[in-house]
């Protein structure tokens, strides 16, 4: 793409330049030799004959022509311009398409991350606070934040496969327009959701310590809700700051976990031992496949088990993560709920392990006796939605009703 924009771009520089030449000699010439025959037809030995006369309405043809040539040509150099201007437009929309579509592609990015084996670059998306669908910079948002005159900032965190438009575009009202009524101003993150979790959690750290560094809001406290990984990315950022002595927590009021998957997800375990199993078999063909099945993202492996540190994924083996800690203290500050769903209307064992569909029962609840409920008024701190899946606890009203009742106080 970037070779043929060049090639266009060079063809337009070369042919509006030959234009521009042939433009300046062609008139040039015409007006010279329209000079020169009507100084002739001037002169004594000339003038009042019919050889002067001659020259004279020579010189004047000439002249005509020589406005007529410059202004054909300058019609020429226009349209070649505007063609040429129109070819870079039209290759740079396919570039821009090119971009979202495939490396800008949340869903691509989500199952096979920044490259496929190391080789093949598949995603280009970096993290970043989002306005009307397009990157911008800590600066930015705060610009856009003072001029919409809300006091109450909150931070709104993707989860896999998602982006923010997963707050803007879902249920009936949306997300969005529930914290713009209630006169939040919506901070939506998008970062890479094929990273490790870890490396998203730095950005997120990053992206809010740049933020804070403004007197204007670093005296407020962020409320946060976030969705499925997005809650392990935000646990992860909590304990990145902890550790390094300047926690993030002090600039928190309160967070709502929506499906978090604390304990790992049992759909990234399945495929991680499918892909064990192709790869372990004698066979070429089914070991390709294996091996082509186990390039899934860093996200998706490190959410086979919940790894938050950086720590768990760059030591040991797969396996040798199974039994690891998942919790380091990284909520004992924080003013922290949790919504989850079971697809399921009744327990059993069955329900336990199908979850919500994507997460399984154990891991929807992992924090929530050893955590949630050890904080103030237990009763208020774990939701439990029945008949949902992962992907319609969203649009629900039950989540936007808890929202308000525990952020609100409706």
């Amino acid at each position: 793409m970037k070779l043929g924009k060049f090639a266009v771009s060079f063809a337009r520089d070369t042919s509006l330049g030959v234009l521009s030449g042939v433009k300046s000699a062609l008139t040039g010439s015409f007006e010279w030799c329209a000079k020169s025959l009507s100084q002739i037809s001037e002169t004594p030995t000339v003038n009042g004959t019919r050889l002067g006369e001659f020259l004279k309405n020579t010189g004047k043809s000439l002249g005509e022509a020589g406005s007529k040539t410059e202004e054909g040509l300058s019609k020429a150099f226009e349209s070649t311009a505007q063609a040429m201007h129109t070819a870079l437009e039209a290759l740079s929309e396919t570039e821009s398409l090119i971009q979202r579509k495939v490396f800008e592609n949340i869903s691509v990015s989500s199952v096979v991350g920044e490259s496929f084996a190391g080789m093949i670059t598949t995603s280009e998306i970096q993290a970043s606070f989002r306005l009307d669908g397009k990157d911008v910079s800590p600066e930015e948002v705060l610009a856009d934040w003072k001029k919409s005159g809300s006091k109450r900032p909150i931070l709104c965190v993707p989860g896999l496969f998602c982006d923010e438009g997963l707050w803007i575009k879902n249920g009936e009202p949306t997300f969005s327009e529930i914290l713009i009524r209630e006169n939040y101003y919506p901070f939506y993150l998008r970062f890479n959701p094929g990273a490790h979790i870890s490396d998203n959690g730095s950005k997120l750290l990053e992206l809010m310590r740049k933020v804070l560094e403004d007197p204007d809001i670093k005296s407020k406290k962020f409320d946060v809700i976030c969705y499925s990984q997005g809650g392990l990315v935000f646990r992860s950022a909590l304990y990145s700051s902890g550790k390094e002595g300047n926690p993030l927590s002090s600039n928190i009021q309160k967070v709502l976990f929506i499906s978090s998957p604390d304990g790992g997800s049992y759909i990234e375990k399945v495929g991680f031992w499918l892909g064990l199993g192709a790869e372990a078999l004698p066979v070429f063909p089914v070991q390709l496949v294996g091996y082509i099945g186990n390039q899934r993202s860093e996200a998706m492996k490190d959410l086979s088990h919940g790894i938050i540190r950086e720590e768990d994924w760059k030591e040991g083996t797969h396996l040798g993560r199974y039994g690891k800690e998942k919790y380091f203290g990284e909520l004992d500050e924080i003013d922290a709920y949790q919504i989850y769903s079971f697809v399921s209307e009744e327990e059993g064992d069955w329900s336990s392990w199908i979850g919500d569909g994507i997460v399984e029962k154990p891991s929807l609840s992992f924090l929530s006796d050893s955590v949630f409920r050890t904080k103030s008024n237990p009763e208020t701190r774990v939701k439990i939605l029945k008949g949902l899946s992962h992907y319609q606890i969203i649009p629900s009203s039950e989540l936007r009703e808890y929202f308000l009742k525990i952020f609100i106080g409706k």
